[in-house]
């Protein structure tokens, strides 16, 4: 391992020095004389302040390199120097990063001092994966989250969605799972997030005991869509990193929704054309590859991941939600009305769906999530219904047993923040409850 860091430590080094000039800047790109770049590679504008800003090659555009800075263009002049250093990105990895905050360069943002130990790696153009290089996925995740363990239960190496409108609890509930996730070691990606929120999550949601085994890689809505879109890719890159030495990671995004803006901004930005929404042609191409690089692989590690999906207006329907549904292993939704009811978490049980809960589950098992999910569903439909007491027979033993299995049912999917239950435990109340409904 040092001979290899060592040889990638040679190849690096700077043998000459090329270089070309800002020729004009319009919006997030400036454009730029030069010598032949890749996409990808980096450089450094030296301004006539003598700050130096860094800066990617993101495109090219009728013989011109089209750069896009790290951190905004304020000071940038016609003219201005453009080094370039031919590096391809490159990541510190190591143990150490295990309860740090860093940004999306891996720099420490807790003020706890610089991370020592680390090794860099160099991350260059993937290669498609062999499908036949997975193994199957029969290990049972658990969360700690009574609804989503018996519903839609996950496996180690299993890729879901956590869907929602806004203000409906999906940050809340993805810290209590972090806090409780049966697994070696969480990456957390915060993505577009507010200052504060990235704050409230790390201090107050998480907490000490879920940081001890987390890496959080932030990058807020402040920050570029360069940014923003290179904090979830290395976010990812250290998940593969654990994954690779045998781990069980669970990755989580909040949300990939921005990472999909981001990309927006960037596309459009180099000149792709606008399609639905907006969206370019390239974020419905990177979403799959991106979510494609988790799984449970044969050297015994796994990526398991919950990504939030920001469903904008409450449209199930959007062109991301979409995407993401199409190539995920299935999807937890959270609703606005059972929000409302103070029910926590807000997970309906009748439009969530885990694809492979039936290989996880045994057959007494899937009985009764699928006459619990019926019964959930009839009760939402019905609910005025039921409560008013607007039966035609007049059978009022049959509308209390209905209200009672209710509400046994309603103290079951319901929990509060800091409780986690053990999957056992889960196992035996949803038994319980689906022999009621059965009787």
């Amino acid at each position: 391992m040092q001979f290899s860091n060592f040889e990638y430590r040679l190849k690096m080094l700077k043998t000459h020095v090329l270089y070309g000039s800002v020729c004009d800047c319009v919006g997030l790109i400036i454009e730029a004389d030069g010598p032949k770049a890749s996409i990808g590679s980096l450089c450094d504008i030296h301004l006539s302040s003598g700050d130096v800003v860094q800066a990617e090659v993101v495109g090219f555009r009728q013989g011109k390199l089209l750069i896009m800075p790290y951190f905004g263009n304020v000071g940038v002049s016609r003219g201005d120097k453009v080094v370039f250093n031919y590096q391809m990105n490159s990541l510190k990895v190591g143990v150490n990063l295990l309860g740090r905050v860093v940004d999306a360069f891996v720099n420490p943002l807790d003020g706890k001092g610089d991370i020592q130990g680390l090794q860099t790696i160099q991350i260059g153009q993937r290669k498609s994966s062999n499908p036949l290089d997975r193994s199957p996925i029969n290990e049972v995740l658990t969360t700690g989250i009574k609804s989503i363990d018996a519903f839609t239960t996950i496996g180690k190496g299993q890729r879901l969605g956590l869907m929602s409108g806004s203000g409906v609890g999906k940050s809340v509930l993805l810290s209590s799972i972090c806090k409780n996730v049966d697994a070696d070691i969480n990456v957390i990606a915060l993505i577009g997030e507010r200052g504060r929120e990235v704050e409230e999550f790390v201090n107050a949601t998480l907490g000490q005991e879920g940081l001890k085994k987390s890496v959080v890689v932030s990058a807020t809505a402040q920050d570029s869509p360069l940014v923003r879109a290179k904090a979830a890719f290395n976010a990812l890159a250290i998940a593969e990193y654990f994954a690779n030495q045998g781990r069980s990671v669970f990755f989580t995004m909040d949300s990939i929704t921005r990472l999909a803006s981001a990309l927006r901004e960037i596309g459009l930005a180099v000149g792709e054309p606008p399609t639905v929404k907006g969206y370019t042609p390239s974020v419905f191409a990177v979403l799959p590859e991106y979510i494609e690089r988790f799984g449970k692989f044969k050297n015994g590690g796994s990526i398991s991941s919950l990504l939030t999906v920001l469903v904008e207006s409450d449209d199930f329907n959007d062109p991301i939600v979409d995407c993401v549904r199409a190539v995920l292993d299935g999807h937890i939704v959270l609703t606005r009305e059972l929000a409302e009811q103070a029910h926590f978490p807000a997970v309906d049980i009748s439009k969530s769906v885990s694809r492979l809960a039936t290989k996880l589950q045994d057959n007494n098992t899937a009985r009764n999530t699928q006459s619990i999910r019926k019964f959930f569903f009839d009760y939402q439909q019905n609910k005025e219904v039921i409560e008013l007491g607007l039966f035609e027979s007049g059978d009022d033993k049959n509308r209390e047993d209905i209200k009672k299995n209710w509400s046994n049912l309603r103290a079951f999917l319901t929990q509060g923040m800091e409780e986690n239950f053990p999957f056992e435990q889960t196992m035996g109340e949803l038994d319980n409850i689906g022999s009621l409904l059965n009787a």
